[in-house]
């Protein structure tokens, strides 16, 4: 007999046990659920990575190692480079710019970059090196022409690829940040007569130096040939004309004289002036003015001297008499004005360097031809100047756009034979000035004059019709005065990795010089020219003044050497392209 409770109480056991059965089945396939979804997820993931980073790193990896194939190839069929900087890093500013670049590293190992890629062919058609913002330095480098287009923010750059040798041609706009979008460049096939110039053929890198400074053995006494207007003297050099008419500027004597003058002379007071902030003007008891630059750092001092010493042993007249001196309280000189020092806070012992006062000064523009980038300076431009052909065209009015056909005007040309009008002899004489101004601020590596309009043009398109900086012109005789060289030699020398495409893009388009410049540039070149700045040092100034301010430091002599050669082989290689043209 059964136990009817006994047999419900199985029955319910056998229920709970297959309940237990059937929850355990579910949660497991929930689990296994969840796993495939996580494993799915994973899966599209890694794959994702794999397509966005590890894919283009391979083709990256395959466009360097083709790129350093392309090299070592052209380096073993002949071809070479250089890095052709050789310049100093400085940490101080250049130019007062609206923005400024990123200083670079003296020495770093070259890494395949952008621009490698950029100039081989198989890479122009890729749309980002198109579209890659380049600085204003990339964008000018080795730049010999440049034609702004009506909108101002694009400009077609030709330029000299030093390594295939060949001419190219790209676009550029500018952006609202300062930087460029380059577009690809293009081989000219017809090039024009600088092109032919610049990819002419070089000599054996042995003989570079010696073809360059050819001029050494050239006797410019035997053999002159001037034109008849007497402009043009040899196709490159200022002719007896425009020589006779330049004003004279402050030669050796007067330069001597002021250096006798401040050894007598007394102050009387110091007057806030004379451009930045702890520079004074210098009134003396007889009411000779000058005025007086004060630095805390000695080698813009020593910039601001040996610029002047320079420009006296190159004949250049452009330069204001100037002296050092030494912030000392007990001389003549400084005795009176002990409460005026130390209200301008200038402290005992340090140089400063006096200049002459120079009166009825106006600003100074840059000239027509080296205003708009693309324009240069050689004899046929000379020859279009002298003849009137060099008018700009009026800009089209409103019947030319509606297509009408107006009289036009008349173009001002001077008869064969006519003498020179005194409108153009000035012109003239302004252009032989900028002539040793444009050789003078490369030697010593100027950034504050025309590298300064230079420099802000990627901002301001409008900056190369404002007055240069630091140039001005004596009204009563035109006399170009050469204002602030406290960044030459020294600090400039510094920042040439930065500034070099600006040093060089007026010299590389002047082939009209002053010869006088440039036999005394060769003279230098020929006998020691630091040897020659330090001798100048040590005649004009006394002990005390050498004790704080040292002589030109031996890497500012080499530098300078170096950029004396690069001004004599352009001469070379203007007297080679317009010889008998």
């Amino acid at each position: 007999m059964f136990d009817v409770r006994t047999v419900e109480a199985g029955g319910s056991c056998d229920q709970d046990r297959d309940s237990d059965t059937m929850s355990i089945t579910a949660r497991r396939r929930r689990a296994f659920q969840r796993q495939a979804c996580w494993l799915s997820v994973m899966a599209a993931f890694t794959l994702g990575l794999a397509l966005g980073v590890f894919l283009p790193l391979i083709g990256m990896s395959q466009a360097v190692t083709n790129a350093k194939g392309s090299s070592s190839s052209g380096s073993s069929s002949g071809g070479s480079s250089s890095n052709s900087d050789g310049s100093l890093d400085g940490t101080d500013t250049g130019p007062s710019p609206l923005g400024r670049f990123d200083h670079l590293p003296h020495k770093l190992p070259h890494f395949p970059t952008i621009d490698d890629l950029r100039g081989k062919d198989s890479y122009n058609s890729v749309s980002f090196i198109a579209e890659e913002k380049l600085k204003a330095e990339d964008v000018f480098r080795h730049a010999f022409h440049i034609d702004q287009r009506d909108d101002k923010d694009t400009m077609v750059i030709k330029k000299f690829d030093p390594e295939d040798r060949y001419i190219k041609e790209y676009t550029v706009r500018r952006t609202p940040d300062g930087l460029f979008h380059k577009g690809p460049e293009k081989k000219l096939s017809q090039p024009s007569i600088i092109e032919q110039i610049l990819s002419s053929g070089k000599p054996e890198k042995e003989n570079q130096d010696e073809a360059s400074i050819q001029i050494v053995n050239h006797n410019y006494d035997q053999d002159d040939l001037e034109d008849t207007d007497g402009v043009i003297l040899n196709d490159i050099f200022w002719g007896s004309t425009v020589e006779q008419a330049l004003p004279k500027g402050f030669d050796k004597r007067q330069s001597d004289s002021w250096t006798r003058y401040l050894q007598n002379a007394e102050v009387d007071h110091l007057e806030v002036g004379c451009g930045r902030m702890q520079n004074r003007m210098v009134v003396f008891r007889d009411g000779t003015r000058a005025c007086a630059r004060y630095r805390q750092n000695t080698d813009q001092i020593q910039g601001e001297l040996f610029s002047f010493y320079l420009g006296q042993l190159l004949n250049i007249t452009n330069l204001a008499p100037s002296a050092a001196s030494i912030i000392d309280m007990e001389t003549k000189l400084w005795s009176s004005v002990t409460d005026d020092i130390s209200n301008s806070q200038w402290k005992s012992t340090k140089p400063v360097v006096i200049t002459k006062w120079i009166g009825h000064l106006e600003p100074a523009g840059i000239p027509k031809p080296f205003q708009p980038l693309e324009r240069h300076l050689n004899k046929l431009d000379v020859k279009n100047i002298t003849e009137g052909l060099d008018i700009p065209k009026s800009p089209p009015s409103l019947l030319d756009r509606l297509g009408a056909t107006p009289i036009p005007e008349l173009q001002p040309i001077r008869p064969p034979g006519a003498p020179l009008g005194e409108h153009v002899l000035q012109r003239l004489v302004e252009l032989a000035q900028w002539s040793d101004l444009i050789v003078f601020d490369y030697l010593i590596a100027n950034l504050d004059r025309v590298v300064n309009n230079l420099y802000n043009f990627q901002w301001n398109a409008d900056i190369m019709a404002a007055p240069a900086h630091n140039l001005a012109r004596q009204a009563d005789s035109q006399l170009l005065v050469f204002l602030d060289n406290e960044s030459g030699l020294l600090h400039g020398y510094r920042l040439l990795k930065k500034y070099e495409a600006y040093h060089g893009l007026l010299l590389d388009n002047l082939c009209v010089f002053r010869r006088s410049t440039i036999v005394a540039l060769q003279h230098l070149r020929d006998n020691d020219v630091g040897q020659r700045l330090n001798e100048l040092f040590e005649r004009t100034t006394n002990a005390k003044i050498r004790d704080v301010l040292p002589p030109l430091p031996e890497k500012s002599v080499k530098i300078l050497v170096d950029r004396i050669d690069r001004v004599l082989g352009q001469v070379q290689k203007c007297r080679e392209i317009f010889s008998n043209r």
